[in-house]
């Protein structure tokens, strides 16, 4: 069933336990992604768990799949507390109520401020990569518009050069409202 979905996919999500990282099963569904030359996107999950690790999961994603693992999101507070995102693309602070659904949009606290400019560049420069003139529009302003880093996330995708990750709580409705709409 995996490898007949695979093949007629566009774009494969794979769902990623933010208490485990990278497990078995993760590398039998890569196999067949990486075998048909799909474009993937990571969602770790279960970020409102006691023992969610978002940085391991990203660290065993990075280990098992190259460089080519980005970062689009990372949360706030993870574990029980878990409401808030900060999305890298956009530049926004998502912070959910208690029953999750859609976020309010807030400008990114200071004493975030420094990790996410230092995330976003890295992001930026990952996307000017894929394309020969959103690396000359990157050296001459130093920054890409939204509209060039989604470009250059695309072709990224395809290429196999970027595979976003995002973290949500499926069960609480955080965050796959921002990835249904990246997707």
């Amino acid at each position: 069933e995996l490898v007949s979905s695979i093949r007629v996919a566009n774009t494969s999500l794979m769902v990623i336990n933010s208490q485990q990282g990278v497990e078995v099963g993760t590398d039998l569904i890569w196999n067949q992604v990486d075998h048909y030359n799909k474009p993937l996107i990571f969602a770790i999950n279960q970020m409102d768990h006691e023992k969610a690790d978002f940085q391991m999961s990203l660290e065993s994603l990075t280990e098992h799949y190259g460089n080519a693992v980005t970062q689009m999101q990372y949360p706030v507070n993870e574990g029980e507390g878990f409401n808030q995102i900060i999305d890298l693309l956009k530049m926004k602070l998502y912070k959910f109520g208690p029953n999750g659904g859609k976020p309010e949009k807030l400008e990114i606290p200071a004493n975030e401020l420094e990790k996410a400019n230092k995330l976003h560049n890295e992001l930026v420069e990952k996307a000017a990569e894929n394309d020969e003139n959103l690396m000359e529009l990157y050296f001459e302003k130093g920054n890409l518009s939204e509209d060039e880093l989604r470009a250059g996330l695309k072709l990224g995708m395809q290429n196999h050069d970027v595979f976003p990750v995002f973290c949500i709580s499926a069960k609480n409705d955080m965050g796959a409202g921002r990835l249904m709409g990246f997707i």
